[in-house]
């Protein structure tokens, strides 16, 4: 027995070397970050490495020390890199383009040849089929052969002449605007930190004012595909709320440690008080939801401390406040409820970063009323 630990023990330290080397192999400091992955992802050898995902990769992001460690991560667990994203981003811009003017140039010639009347219906029929296929029309979609193809190119000119238009305009929206616009200026809003949950996933004011010179920059993520389930409508509903309103890193990063107690807590509570109800009514209906989403982001951004300013609302609210003090001598409820509502209105907390822009695609699943 002794001999089987003496060489399990041995095996064991041969794997940690071996892990080891992987971390300094990437400039990461082994006696740092060995316990780290090892404690935190169970991993105890190399090999494994290659199956670890982004959220594996987000329990160990509150643990980077230096800015550069984190890109160093991403390389030792094989995360795609920025420029990769972006090559691929370019390459679906330029074959989108591409079928565009596949497409306009099909639409011309089907025109023509529908004025002309001198081209067989199957002539016809194969220019209107490489139109549908340039427009990624599914063939289950396709106008059924007896449909009149003249009825229909007005709403196609117009839904490629929009096409052209949208692409133009995602390719020139200024980065500032970006920033301003997406998800309604949720970047650019505040969190209000207190001791009820619900405060948490409540919208709020714009806190910020967008920086000088302001630019987005590449992913330090990249896409996700996940599956969860839910068996209360309470807990979904959280889930999805906490998505949209923090953002997908913060609400499964373990940085988020502090927002998910809240929100755990807010469902612990509210299926507690609907037990109690169901209780109540002698109800035995239940609730299942299956959902399904896809992470996607396309650039990212990150707020230095030096470049954070007020905006201009929250900024007079403030200097209205400080007034205020100085007129207060001794009853300070005033003042106190004056606080409260600032809070209320902007929040008490900002997200630094990074923040990523992009989207979540959703698939839900759910039945209820069922025993």
């Amino acid at each position: 027995q002794d001999m089987a630990t003496q060489e399990d023990t041995q095996e064991g330290d041969a794997k940690a070397q071996l892990l080891a080397e992987e971390l300094e192999k990437e400039g990461l400091d082994a006696g740092y970050w060995l316990p780290k992955v090892t404690q935190i992802l169970g991993i105890e050898c190399r090999e494994a490495l290659q199956h670890l995902e982004y959220k594996d990769y987000f329990k160990l992001e509150c643990e980077v020390r230096h800015s550069w460690e984190k890109k160093a991560l991403q390389k030792l667990l094989k995360i795609i890199d920025e420029k990769t994203i972006t090559k691929e981003m370019q390459e679906h811009l330029e074959k989108t383009k591409q079928r565009q003017e596949v497409a306009k140039q099909a639409l011309k010639d089907l025109t023509e040849m529908l004025n002309s009347h001198s081209h067989s219906q199957d002539a016809v029929r194969e220019k209107a089929e490489t139109l549908w296929q340039a427009m990624e029309i599914p063939k289950e979609f396709w106008p059924s052969p007896k449909k009149p193809l003249a009825d229909m190119l007005e709403s196609i000119k117009k839904q490629l002449e929009q096409q052209e238009l949208s692409a133009g305009k995602r390719e020139n929206i200024p980065d500032t605007e970006v920033l301003r616009r997406a998800s309604g200026g949720l970047a650019l809003q505040g969190i209000y930190r207190s001791s009820r949950p619900e405060d948490v996933l409540a919208k709020r004011e714009q806190l910020l004012r967008v920086p000088e010179g302001f630019q987005l920059s590449g992913l330090e993520q990249g896409s996700l595909l996940e599956r969860k389930e839910f068996s209360s409508s309470t807990a979904e509903y959280t889930f999805t709320k906490s998505m949209e309103q923090l953002g997908f890193s913060m609400s499964i990063s373990a940085k988020a440690s502090f927002w998910r107690i809240l929100l755990r807590g807010s469902i612990d509570h509210s299926s507690s008080s609907q037990s109690q109800d169901t209780h109540q009514s002698h109800s035995e209906q239940s609730y299942f939801c299956t959902t399904m989403y896809q992470y996607i982001p396309l650039a990212s951004c990150y707020f230095p401390t030096h470049q954070l300013l007020l905006s201009d609302a929250a900024l007079k609210e403030l200097q209205d406040i400080e007034q205020l003090l100085s007129l207060t001598q001794e009853d300070k409820t005033v003042l106190l409820d004056r606080c409260e509502r600032f809070f209320s209105r902007f929040g008490s907390h900002i997200n630094q970063g990074p923040l990523h822009f992009g989207g979540i695609f959703w698939w839900k699943a759910w039945t209820e009323g069922f025993q």
